[in-house]
């Protein structure tokens, strides 16, 4: 084979490869959120109709890397959901990523070692296996804590919201409709959560499994204390309105603690970018001008 039909075959390969790391990317990043499911997990609505052809074509290899085990389908259901990815075929549809990832990685592999060749090709082939190993995990650990943050950004000012609410006479699955639509706009990922759960309680769901699957498809320590302390006092009986305003008050300072660490942190974190980019330029003028008389001197 001359080395002209090489070089195309491995461009079309790259191609290929890039291609398909594409596809994987921008499923992970657009796939739909919709409605809540039945347990808690995962949705029996929301899920694609008719699968593309080249779903159908690897779904016999994406069923070797579904979870075996209950424990760990449990604890891929959960990362899903804090991802998001609420559609009943959201594991079939990341397993399928995962095989479309996989074999990226090795056409990306083989490209790699035919066309650079010797140690860095070899070094090259091992990154893109690596990254078609490890991406779709990564890229999903990735959403799933963009949405946390988003989550807890937000969280305060909801709590005030559902605190007048509650103050002003409506009941908690109303009073949760309603900071859902007044935030859809500021905060869709949180509108979004609490509007799911809203109409799992006006759907017969009881208050304290409607705040266990709200904590459970964020996944966030905050959200989840705050399902937990709403769900107390609900069963105890006490005012939630007097609990939602000492939460908010405590995860107030909470807050205000965690920003003064961190700031305080900032004074050591930029001693290395300081002394490495300040301390040549300053070393520089100061010795600069007796070097310079020191050349002329010699001279």
């Amino acid at each position: 084979m001359d080395p002209t039909t090489l070089h195309l075959l491995s461009a079309g390969a790259a191609g290929l490869a890039a291609a398909l790391g594409l596809v994987t990317w921008a499923r992970l990043r657009r796939a739909p959120a919709v409605g809540a499911g039945a347990t808690g997990a995962l949705d029996d609505d929301g899920g694609d109709d008719a699968p593309a052809g080249w779903r159908r074509a690897i779904a016999p290899l994406a069923l070797h890397l579904r979870p075996t085990s209950a424990e760990e389908l449990d604890l891929l259901g959960a990362r899903l959901l804090n991802a998001g990815l609420r559609s009943r075929d959201a594991v079939d549809r990341f397993c399928e990523d995962r095989v479309v990832a996989m074999l990226a990685g090795m056409l990306g592999a083989l490209v790699w070692a035919a066309v650079v060749g010797g140690g860095a090709g070899a070094l090259l082939a091992m990154v893109s296996l690596v990254l078609g190993l490890v991406g779709p995990g990564k890229a999903l650990a990735a959403r799933a804590a963009e949405r946390q943050e988003a989550i807890r950004a937000a969280l305060p000012g909801a709590i005030d919201l559902l605190t007048t609410c509650v103050d002003a006479g409506l009941s908690l699955e109303h009073a949760l409709a309603r900071v859902a639509r007044e935030l859809d706009a500021a905060a869709p990922v949180l509108a979004e959560e609490l509007a799911v759960t809203a109409r799992e309680l006006q759907a017969g769901v009881t208050l304290p499994d409607g705040l266990r699957r709200l904590s459970r498809r964020v996944g966030l320590d905050e959200l989840s204390a705050l399902c937990g302390v709403i769900a107390q006092a609900h069963g105890l009986g006490a005012p939630v309105g007097n609990t939602l305003r000492e939460f908010a008050e405590s995860s107030r300072r909470s807050r205000m603690s965690m920003l003064e660490e961190r700031a305080g942190k900032l004074a050591a974190q930029l001693t290395v970018p300081l002394a490495t980019c300040l301390l040549p330029a300053a070393m520089l003028i100061i010795i600069g001008p007796a070097v310079l008389q020191l050349v002329r001197a010699l001279h």
